[in-house]
Formats: structure tokens, C-alpha cells, sequence
């Protein structure tokens, strides 16, 4: 599923996304937003000279904000459910339907009741998770945010939105 966004599945005991629907359902399903940086919102910069252009008139080179929120890994199967957020929903009834054929029809269609009632209790939770990160976006301060600045290659820096002119000097040298 290509939207622009991305679901990294765990490393170094954080699980990231900067996709907000599937943040929200991973919240239903237990994953708790990382304590002491639960978002993390980037502003980012073609180049250096971007970066200076935008400084000098924020109407100039504007950056693409990033926003991606960190869970703590250990909350919920991640790989499981991310593998599942990204799968097609007729592939998923397809394997419900697959497992449903070999029982008698009247358990089998108790389960779909089931499984729908499930599905829609988990919708409606999952609008509720993401209006608390939407809360947690809108209430987000300005200085709380990140400059990304991309260099040559692979080469970047990251920097804090208030950060004085000597350090933006100095870490703009590196590039």
C-alpha cells in the first residue's frame, strides 16, 4: 500500500510510522506511543541552500513536513499487524472465508457476525485513536520540531526549529 507514508517494522525497541491511519490502528490494538517521544515532526529541506533560502523568507522553498510516531516495540505483534494493515481487504476475507469453508455453515456464519462486529467495535476505536493524534499534532509546539536538511548522498543534518545561528552554522558546515 503506497500512500506516501511508511510502517517500519520494529528495530531498536521503537516501531515507526509516519502513516496516521495506521498509527491510530495499531492503538486499537494496544501499541503505546513512546513515552518520551511519542512524535516526531520533521521539516524537511531539499538542500542546504533550500534551507537558507526558507530561513530568510518562510514563503521561499518551503520544506515537506514529516510527522511519524514512535511506539515502544515490546506492546503488540507489530510484524503481524503491520503485514495486515498492508494487505489487500478482499485477500484477508479470502483467507477468513478459506478457514470458515471446512465448518458447518450455521458456526461458520455465527462467525462472520463475529468477526464483523469485531471489525466495525474496532473502527470505531481506531477514530478514536485518531483523534488522539490529532490532538496530539494540533498541540505540537514550533519549537518542538526539527529541521532535516539532506546533503550530498546520504549525507544530512537535524536540527532543532530554534536553534541558534552559530549552531546552524556550524552543523550546515558538515554538509
Amino acid at each position: 500500500m503506497d500512500n506516501g507514508h511508511e510502517t517500519v517494522a520494529p528495530h531498536d525497541q521503537a516501531l515507526k510510522t509516519s502513516d496516521p491511519q495506521a498509527a491510530a490502528v495499531l492503538m486499537v490494538f494496544g501499541a503505546r506511543l513512546h513515552r518520551y517521544c511519542p512524535l516526531l515532526w520533521l521539516y524537511v529541506h531539499e538542500s542546504r541552500e533550500n534551507f537558507l533560502r526558507n530561513l530568510e523568507n518562510r514563503d521561499q522553498c518551503k520544506p515537506v513536513s514529516k510527522r511519524i510516531f514512535n511506539f515502544q516495540n515490546d506492546t503488540i505483534p507489530a510484524t503481524e499487524i503491520t503485514k495486515a494493515i498492508e494487505k489487500e481487504l478482499e485477500a484477508l476475507q479470502a483467507e477468513l472465508e478459506l478457514l470458515l469453508a471446512g465448518l458447518d455453515r450455521g458456526l461458520a456464519n455465527q462467525l462472520r457476525d463475529c468477526v464483523s462486529k469485531l471489525i466495525a467495535r474496532s473502527c470505531k476505536e481506531a477514530l478514536v485513536k485518531r483523534n488522539e493524534l490529532a490532538h496530539l499534532i494540533e498541540n505540537m509546539p514550533e519549537t518542538a520540531k526539527w529541521d532535516y536538511v539532506k546533503g550530498f548522498g546520504k549525507r544530512f543534518v537535524q536540527m532543532g526549529r530554534n536553534s541558534s545561528a552559530e549552531l546552524r552554522a556550524h552543523y550546515l558546515s558538515k554538509l
